[in-house]
């Protein structure tokens, strides 16, 4: 692989990934269900129902994370992913379980 071919591949990656990083400022309105929360939060990086960006990147449904695992990373962030400080625990668990249902 050339070198301009995998500079070429790390800039769409970037780009692809762009906006998924840090703290997300995202707050669901009260009495907000799991798929909408999904919906609005996560479903800009991981893709409808948690297919990921184009079936490939940042898939998450039927992970084999347990549930306190994907709370944890929703609370606090991942490698790439945003912490969500505005989703509480109860929240949390239930976006967590809707993915573990997908």
């Amino acid at each position: 692989m050339t070198r301009m071919t995998k500079l070429a591949g790390i800039s769409l990656l970037v780009l692809l990934l762009s906006g998924c990083s840090e703290v997300n400022d995202f707050k669901p309105i009260a009495g907000m269900d799991a798929m909408d929360i999904y919906a609005n939060a996560c479903s800009s990086c991981h893709g409808e129902g948690g297919s990921g960006k184009f079936g490939i990147l940042l898939n998450i449904a039927g992970t084999d994370e347990s549930i306190d695992q994907i709370v944890d990373k929703v609370l606090n962030g991942g490698h790439i992913m945003p912490a969500f400080p505005n989703i509480d625990k109860q929240q949390a668990i239930s976006v967590a379980t809707y993915l573990k249902s997908e």
